[in-house]
């Protein structure tokens, strides 16, 4: 049997968990988004700083949250779609659910999976394992034994041999996401943009500006500036190294080690910024649409946060790559990033 499900497809790299879900939004209301449109408004301005004295990692601490499914939870009912996450036991059993979808009319979003596996990735094809990704499945043909799929990586639809769907499928990811998971996609409202994106960025300022615990929020972030001084001394260096690591890596457009770390001698090819850029693109996006002058200015100011969050990502990277040492810079840098986040939000008409 075959079938593919007409879909309009756009290409907007790094947001995979999202970009699916914003093509069954777009086919269905006719409207244009910004670059990283749900991902932003999900992820961006979840601060959170926490102490973690018995895991391997000291101290966490996230700028925003990018759980796959904890976006989900937070922009659905903003968004208005309904989901449902299925995971299997075998690739068997999720292929026959994903092909129901497909049979009844609806696109379905596979993952996480494994890019290992997805052979239009031509650099990353059997070469590097990254078990973070998700795919939009829109059809099957069961006499080629391949899917039909969009990617946010790519324009053209594509098609996957079952045989490396399901090696790709076969992937795990530690809190995130186990292997043979799928999830279904109901679109039951048809909402535009402007009224999304006021309601989930007041739903982020609140949180941010008036958290519920000490951790979150700014006050979260006044007490991890607070505490950065005192790091050097209560933890080892090998410690210290790591919360450094894991801090820079998810700064990254997509969670990834910089290449001067990993002693690569070739540029990066995305930007360590901690998603303050994206905001600012998308408010100026947004802003220059509406003629709000108020969205304007708040991109502006998140702009002058992403270019002291790539200051930071510098220090952080020379540091680590036993260059110069710089890190007395931190706190007064990262007190510069929580006013510009207070004042980015208080400039917002909502």
């Amino acid at each position: 049997m075959r079938k593919i499900i007409d879909i309009e497809h756009h290409m907007d790299d790094y947001e995979c968990m999202w970009n699916g879900i914003e093509d069954i939004y777009m086919n269905k209301t006719g409207e244009s988004l910004p670059d990283n449109f749900f991902f932003t408004l999900a992820s961006f301005g979840s601060f959170c700083y926490l102490k973690t004295k018995k895991a391997e990692l000291k101290r966490l601490v996230a700028l925003g949250d990018g759980r796959t499914k904890k976006m989900y939870e937070f922009l659905s009912p903003i968004i208005g779609f309904e989901y449902k996450h299925y995971e299997y036991s075998n690739f068997e059993k999720a292929l026959i659910k994903a092909k129901a979808e497909i049979n009844s009319g609806y696109p379905v979003v596979l993952g996480a999976i494994d890019m290992f596996y997805l052979p239009y990735f031509e650099k990353l094809y059997r070469k590097e394992h990254i078990p973070f990704h998700y795919i939009l499945m829109v059809g099957y043909d069961d006499e080629e034994q391949s899917i039909y799929l969009y990617d946010c990586g790519r324009l053209e639809r594509l098609s996957l041999p079952y045989t490396e769907l399901r090696n790709a499928m076969n992937c795990n990811y530690p809190g995130l996401s186990n292997p043979n998971t799928l999830c279904t996609i109901r679109m039951v409202e048809k909402l535009d943009k402007i009224q999304i994106a006021k309601e989930a960025i007041a739903r982020k300022k609140e949180l941010f500006l008036n958290p519920t615990a000490g951790f979150l929020g700014y006050k979260g972030f006044e007490k991890f500036i607070s505490e950065l001084p005192r790091w050097k001394d209560e933890l080892s260096k090998e410690e210290y190294d790591k919360i450094l690591l894991n801090m820079v890596e998810f700064f990254g457009s997509v969670p990834t080690i910089p290449n001067a770390i990993k002693g690569i001698d070739e540029p990066d090819f995305i930007e360590f910024k901690g998603g303050f850029d994206k905001m600012s693109v998308m408010l100026r996006y947004l802003g220059d649409e509406t003629k709000n002058h108020y969205w304007i200015k708040s991109s502006a100011l998140f702009e002058e946060g992403a270019a002291v969050i790539k200051q930071i990502s510098e220090i952080i990277i020379e540091y680590l790559c036993d260059k110069e040492d710089n890190t007395q810079l931190l706190p007064e840098l990262f007190s510069k990033v929580l006013e510009k986040m207070i004042e980015g939000y208080n400039a917002l008409d909502l």
